[in-house]
């Protein structure tokens, strides 16, 4: 961390705590709560303190330039609802994006598949039954859990990551006596 002149490092982070305390609340949004931006302010911060003109003070710096990548962070990761402007670019954009907005219900899924994952028929038949679900924790594959995890939340996860996981599901409950129709 670069410490401007006539500055300690304790008077720094203070600074840079103050910055992202204020911003935390203000850029909450979709399933990032303000701890979730607040870490986001301090990384910023910190990325920005490599940039810092001495000759300003650094609150101001600081400042400007969190709101401003806050802005664009909220910008590109947020879901505009109702928004058709004839853009085919922009709206799969949009809709790529709205997962972050939605979260998911897991005991309710059946209802949220048109809304948010357009799983196949077999997986959200049988995704809803608590037994599954504790087959399902089971036997995943650790190198999917934290993405099954994020589906379960109602996070965005992208499509290839996801069919592969719907793909392993289908074989661990093929495997326990469930088949497919």
């Amino acid at each position: 961390m670069k410490v401007p002149k006539g500055m300690t490092q304790s008077e720094v982070l203070e600074v840079i705590n103050k910055i992202c305390d204020r911003y935390a609340y203000k850029f909450k949004f979709g399933y990032f709560t303000p701890d979730d931006i607040r870490q986001e302010a301090f990384i910023i911060a910190l990325d920005a303190l490599e940039r810092y003109d001495e000759s300003r003070p650094l609150e101001n710096f600081l400042a400007v330039h969190v709101k401003n990548r806050l802005n664009n962070f909220k910008r590109d990761k947020y879901y505009r609802q109702n928004q058709k402007n004839g853009d085919d670019k922009q709206e799969k954009l949009n809709n790529s994006k709205k997962f972050l907005m939605d979260t998911l219900d897991i005991s309710n899924i059946r209802d949220e598949k048109e809304k948010s994952m357009r799983l196949e028929d077999v997986f959200v038949e049988h995704i809803a039954n608590q037994e599954l679900l504790e087959i399902i924790d089971e036997h995943l594959s650790v190198s999917l859990r934290s993405d099954y995890l994020r589906i379960r939340d109602g996070a965005y996860v992208p499509k290839p990551r996801r069919e592969q996981i719907i793909a392993e599901i289908l074989e661990i409950l093929k495997d326990h006596g469930y088949e497919e129709g």
